[in-house]
């Protein structure tokens, strides 16, 4: 990620947060992401020094104008107009950050065999929230290739008890 766009988070969080408007940024920044998602052309054409700035601008504003705060509008036209529209992704994933980090929550990315069932996701975020002391927001994803078991990674700790990391712990001890 890049220092310019953790600025740009940071100053839209910064603002966010005086006008108490989190959560409503959060929301107008997913549905940027998403309109630009289901039309690649979009962005290309946001970022595109050969159409006129004003064309641009006047797209975006269409595009998003009364869909979304001033605030996220203004980044996002700042962000065209600086030709640096293409890193919104980053500035988006940046704001999500400084907004889990303000509720005092962390990502848990969970690593499975097998896709949990949801009492066992419940009760595995529930010990990692009182290991961590704080609340776990759950990103899992499937791995057929760790045989069993879980792996998860947190706060910048890997917390492995797949049969995949035992057998190869087994295999290093019988080869020393």
């Amino acid at each position: 990620m890049t220092q310019t766009s953790k600025e740009y988070a940071g100053a839209l969080f910064t603002l966010a947060l005086a006008d108490g408007n989190t959560e409503e940024v959060s929301a107008a920044l997913d549905l940027a992401e998403k309109e630009i998602a289901e039309n690649a052309a979009y962005l290309a054409t946001l970022a595109s020094p050969a159409i006129p700035r004003e064309e641009r601008m006047r797209a975006l504003t269409e595009a998003l104008g009364d869909s979304v705060p001033k605030t996220v509008l203004a980044l996002l036209r700042m962000m065209v107009s600086r030709g640096q529209i293409r890193h919104l992704a980053e500035v988006i994933r940046a704001f999500r950050a400084l907004a889990r980090e303000h509720r005092g929550e962390s990502i848990a990315r969970v690593i499975s065999a097998v896709p949990l069932r949801e009492e066992e996701l419940t009760a595995l975020m529930a010990k990692l929230e009182k290991i961590f002391s704080r609340k776990m927001v759950p990103e899992c994803t499937v791995d057929p290739s760790l045989i069993g078991g879980i792996r998860v990674e947190t706060e910048g700790r890997v917390l492995d008890g797949s049969i995949r990391n035992r057998l190869e712990q087994i295999k290093e001890v019988m080869d020393s």
